[in-house]
């Protein structure tokens, strides 16, 4: 118990409120640092750096959130990839259920062994994982920036997948437009008919904004919202009822 009180977590920021991060509820976010992926579209590319941020107990961490109480129902932990700090990871959700909060995990799915334990342990309550591309390794190594690990990273997120569309928790399962990368009807095709089951499938907007990883994609267009629903169209026809777009202009959507 005395290594728990001392465990911790290095964090690149926390966002007291968010009406976005998870529908339907007011939440914190907190944003770990360091991730597995090199995604060169990726917004957060300071968070890539687990030596970025500040390294804080969880204790510290739990009363940063209580601040904003009895307004947030919940807390998502993003980042980078929380499942890289384990146990702070799982310290930090224990903390939060023990205050009464519902707690949320965004993840990459690099880490299927982490997401068992939470899981077994009843610390999570809902999930959102990005699927970035088809399950095939070459098309996945290129769109992750993880040239000649195509295979392991696939393997990684198969296994999260089955997982959590076991687990009976919420999951939400994302998948991100990029303009000349994974705009590809084939692609959304593929992604929908491995994560039947999700409670919600959304397509996401990508835009040329933030902190990304290769600032010469802020050249970009954005894809736009008739170009996602033409997408979301597709997943609809692979049986997935539960189908939604994500942009700038209008928000989360429903398709169908």
């Amino acid at each position: 118990m005395d290594d728990l009180k001392k465990s911790g977590i290095r964090i690149g920021g926390i966002v007291d409120l968010s009406t976005v991060d998870w529908p339907s509820r007011i939440c914190s976010v907190v944003f770990f640092s360091g991730c597995s992926f090199r995604c060169p579209y990726c917004q957060n590319g300071k968070l890539v750096d687990p030596n970025y941020g500040r390294w804080l107990e969880v204790e510290e961490v739990v009363k940063l959130i209580m601040r904003s109480r009895p307004l947030v129902e919940g807390v998502v932990m993003t980042g980078g990839e929380c499942t890289l700090q384990p146990e702070g990871l799982a310290h930090l959700c224990q903390r939060l259920k023990e205050v009464g909060l519902l707690v949320g995990i965004d993840t990459n799915g690099s880490m299927p062994n982490v997401l068992d334990g939470l899981l077994r342990e009843g610390l999570v309550d809902r999930v959102a994982i990005d699927v970035k591309a088809p399950l095939e390794p070459k098309i996945y190594e290129e769109v992750v920036g993880l040239p000649g690990r195509g295979g392991d990273v696939v393997e990684s997120v198969r296994r999260s997948l089955d997982l959590l569309l076991k687990s009976g928790v919420e999951v939400e399962a994302r998948f991100l437009v990029v303009p000349n990368m994974t705009n590809n009807a084939d692609y959304v095709r593929e992604v929908a008919r491995k994560v039947r089951g999700a409670a919600k499938f959304v397509i996401q907007q990508f835009r040329p904004e933030g902190d990304l990883l290769d600032p010469s994609l802020k050249r970009l267009r954005p894809p736009t919202r008739r170009e996602l629903l033409t997408l979301a169209q597709v997943a609809l026809e692979e049986g997935l009822s539960n189908v939604y777009i994500r942009t700038r202009e209008y928000g989360l959507e429903r398709v169908g």
